[in-house]
């Protein structure tokens, strides 16, 4: 009987472990695509700084701008997490279209 419950507690601990994990992967990519879609917006607008923070509850995302051409910009997203947990990603921002026109993230 009681290593059946070791089992079942094991087990547990295991899917507490995973969920969190997946929980911690689906808060960065929130804050990541909602920091780009911000960044296109503020773009698109013109007001866009060359470097700065946007805040969120459980973590900030840096950006920093650059020019890769006369029509297109970098800009450098540093996500980190108040649990510890960052990662990077790149996204170019085409001034003719508008809008973002390619994505790229670095773990």
């Amino acid at each position: 009987m009681s290593f059946f419950l070791l089992v079942l507690t094991q087990h547990y601990i295991a899917e507490k472990k995973v969920a969190k994990e997946t929980e911690t992967i689906r808060l960065q990519e929130y804050y990541m695509l909602c920091s780009v879609k911000k960044a296109e917006f503020l773009s698109r607008e013109g007001n866009l700084p060359a470097s700065g923070i946007m805040a969120y509850k459980y973590g900030k995302v840096g950006f920093q701008t650059r020019p890769l051409s006369a029509n297109v910009e970098e800009v450098t997203f540093s996500l980190e997490l108040d649990s510890g947990e960052k990662a990077i990603g790149f996204s170019q921002y085409d001034k003719e279209k508008g809008k973002m026109i390619k994505w790229k993230e670095k773990n």
